[in-house]
């Protein structure tokens, strides 16, 4: 499996089966750094856990917490519905850094430590998706 396989929108029930299947590993870990274009540092905020674990994550064959496997099939789904709505990589990562209305003038990418704050950003990329402005 690949970053490629996890969909945009997933529902809870697709994010169970992936958090339980074995099939995430560093391999996934490495594309979604590279979707993301963001150092190992912002990344580990991200996930909660140290700069040192997220590298260990990345380069080796270590087993994945549940928690960061939830949140990483999570991003990888807000990154490919983010660039469905805005029709590039590049202009959602541009959304996601700059302060908006709808996040209390806060960046969207600081919502990204929590699992609430991800189905927010999920909840404003479909209201955008159906003509509600970001």
């Amino acid at each position: 499996m690949s970053a490629i396989d996890i969909p945009p929108k997933i529902s809870d029930s697709q994010v169970i089966n992936y958090v339980r299947s074995e099939r995430l590993g560093r391999k996934q870990v490495r594309q979604f750094k590279e979707i993301t274009r963001s150092t190992d540092k912002v990344i580990s905020v991200w996930f909660n856990v140290s700069e040192k674990t997220f590298q260990n994550y990345r380069s080796s064959n270590g087993k994945l917490s549940i928690n960061f496997k939830e949140k990483l099939v999570l991003l990888i789904s807000l990154y490919k519905q983010g660039e469905k709505v805005f029709g590039s990589k590049q202009a959602f990562i541009d959304w996601l850094e700059k302060p908006n209305f709808h996040f209390d003038q806060k960046k969207p990418v600081d919502f990204f430590n929590t699992i609430s704050g991800i189905r927010y950003i999920e909840d404003r990329l479909t209201g955008m998706e159906y003509g509600d402005n970001g």
